[in-house]
């Protein structure tokens, strides 16, 4: 795999919301604005297990990811492959913190911005996409 190109690097490193691309067993494609991190190897999303999203996945891991600057026509676009889910509640809720770090500048999601009251119903995975091509504009 390429290395991110050094020009558009900060797409994926600053709190920009990216927009996934699934396709569903019918073929049909799906798209959703979704928060996610780069650790170097993987971008990390978080979702539910009962979402439209996660349940392309299941059946074709392979997705596009689209990171834009708001009001720019500066993007950068990957292609790669959902290579593994991390269901751990701890591990889950950890990374749910640091996203929420990241995009809000608040500690923890839940009791910072949702309800600590709504933390014991949540739900979610970490989808872990190994890039496998990068392609950029501007």
């Amino acid at each position: 795999m390429k290395n991110i190109p050094e020009t558009h690097r900060d797409l994926l490193e600053q709190a920009v919301v990216v927009t996934i691309a699934t396709v569903s067993v019918e073929g049909q494609p799906y798209t959703a604005a979704v928060w996610r991190r780069w650790d170097g190897e993987f971008v990390r999303i978080l979702t539910d297990p009962t979402s439209r999203k996660y349940r392309n996945i299941q059946a074709n891991a392979k997705v596009s990811v689209m990171a834009q600057n708001a009001g720019s026509e500066r993007y950068l676009g990957l292609n790669g492959v959902v290579e593994s889910t991390i269901t751990d509640r701890a591990a889950v809720f950890a990374e749910l913190d640091v996203l929420t770090k990241l995009y809000t500048g608040k500690d923890h999601y839940y009791g910072d911005v949702e309800p600590i009251e709504n933390e014991s119903k949540a739900n979610y995975v970490v989808l872990l996409i190994r890039p496998e091509r990068f392609y950029k504009f501007g």
